[in-house]
């Protein structure tokens, strides 16, 4: 495995995202949102979809933690505080930043995929 791909996965800010992305694709079922992450046609693209993604975090947090309250949501693990564990804050969004300026292709890509495939928050619709 590349050292590229070894400090993405092994980012804390990159998981704290991929949370939150989780959470954003069981609350707003916008999954354009995670192809245009996937496949930017440069950096600029990538960090539009950045802000296209956190711009509407007040609202998925708070349709998350009225879903969890009206049981329309659960969590797969103890989550004790929504805000905490889904929020991404901005010294984590700037190191998400930070690491997609070298390849945002490669960066997008495996941040969709692992928000697609995160599966501590479910519908129970």
């Amino acid at each position: 495995m590349s050292e590229d791909i070894k400090t993405i996965l092994g980012e804390p800010c990159i998981e704290a995202y991929v949370r939150y992305l989780g959470a954003f694709k069981v609350v707003e079922s916008d999954y354009g949102l995670f192809d245009k992450l996937a496949r930017p046609r440069d950096f600029e693209d990538l960090i539009r979809v950045i802000y296209e993604s956190v711009r509407v975090q007040d609202r998925v947090l708070g349709k998350l933690k009225e879903g969890i309250s009206r049981g329309e949501y659960e969590f797969t693990w103890d989550v004790k505080d929504v805000e905490k564990a889904f929020r991404i804050d901005k010294s984590c969004l700037s190191r998400v930043i930070e690491l997609a300026k070298a390849n945002p292709r490669l960066v997008g890509s495996i941040i969709a995929s692992l928000a697609l495939a995160y599966e501590g928050v479910k519908s129970r619709r």
